[in-house]
């Protein structure tokens, strides 16, 4: 991936509909986000979480900014919390 080989929001799934945005939560996508709803088109959850294990520490309904680099991909920052109204 152009990002430096990780995953982000910006070739995930729910980036197809209206690309830039999360059609999940509504939230700008890019290179630097990312959520524990993260897949590639056609990959079920259970595919994505095995092949990237640290989807599991996310928490639902949390965006994060990720740094991408080899070290900082394994400390997100949450950005954005998704809570009901």
């Amino acid at each position: 991936m152009p990002n430096g080989g990780h995953i982000s929001c910006e070739y995930c799934t729910y980036n197809r509909s209206t690309p830039g945005r999360c059609d999940l939560f509504g939230v700008e996508t890019g290179p630097f986000v990312l959520c524990r709803a993260f897949r590639k088109p056609k990959q079920s959850h259970t595919a994505a979480r095995s092949e990237w294990p640290m989807l599991n520490r996310l928490e639902p309904g949390v965006v994060y900014l990720i740094d991408n680099s080899t070290h900082g991909i394994h400390e997100p920052k949450p950005r954005w919390r998704i809570t009901e109204a």
